[in-house]
């Protein structure tokens, strides 16, 4: 078997080099284009909830938080949603895998509402990121801030930036063992509709994009070691239901 890129030559670092270059994107994010304006978020007992959110909404969804269940109605929100999980999959590394979202939680920030850096835990069995998708909301901070190595790799301001985030949903994925905060809410209310993105059921061990060298490039540098040991330490923190 022959391999058309010779920094596997050079093992270790040429194999680790190429695995870091066909990996995927850490986060990304913007206008979710492919999404309708307007969930359709309905709340029992309160009904569909406009947006943006008024101090009057927030202070019912909060009495209502503990015993209220809350799922999108708008028909065209779901394959808008399909449909930029699609998109996005090969910018993750699953390109042509039809990757699923499962709404997780809907939260609502309001002023002073922040989280420190923190990793999310695996919600759900093959679950390879987290997607968060900010519907038309009036407010200022509540930045999601993406830290890889202990330093900012991204900072997403979901549409505040131009003007576009009280008009239009935005989003955001991060991969689940992503180190994240959000900055405190300094003035009007966030909402956030918080997605787990998982691999079908079927495929909860498959590998990323399977037109990756990189496996086979990796089998062939082992095979050629003679009497050498070593260390390769992981950027991402797994499960043991992952592993």
């Amino acid at each position: 078997m022959t391999f058309p890129d010779l920094r596997i030559r050079k093992w270790p670092f040429g194999v680790i080099g190429l695995a870091d270059e066909n990996a995927g994107e850490y986060s990304l994010g913007g206008q979710a284009d492919t999404l309708p304006v307007d969930p359709g978020l309905f709340v029992d007992s309160l009904g569909t909830i406009s947006l943006p959110l008024v101090e009057e909404q927030v202070k019912k969804l909060i009495a209502k938080s503990s015993t209220g269940s809350s799922r999108d109605k708008n028909p065209f929100w779901e394959k808008g949603l399909d449909k930029l999980t699609e998109i996005r999959a090969s910018r993750l590394g699953y390109k042509g895998i039809p990757l699923q979202c499962k709404l997780y939680k809907v939260l609502v920030y309001g002023e002073g509402g922040h989280f420190r850096i923190h990793r999310d835990t695996e919600k759900e069995d093959g679950m390879i990121a987290t997607l968060v998708v900010q519907p038309p909301s009036t407010h200022e901070g509540g930045d999601l801030v993406i830290y890889r190595y202990g330093e900012v790799e991204h900072r997403h301001d979901f549409g505040k930036d131009d003007g576009t985030a009280a008009h239009l949903p935005h989003f955001a994925v991060h991969y689940a063992d992503a180190e994240h905060s959000l900055k405190k809410v300094s003035k009007g209310f966030r909402l956030a509709m918080v997605y787990s993105i998982c691999l079908p059921a079927a495929m909860h061990h498959l590998r990323k994009d399977p037109t990756w060298t990189v496996p086979d490039a990796l089998s062939v540098a082992i095979s050629q070691m003679e009497n050498e040991s070593f260390a390769l330490f992981l950027s991402h923190h797994y499960t043991k239901k992952s592993i």
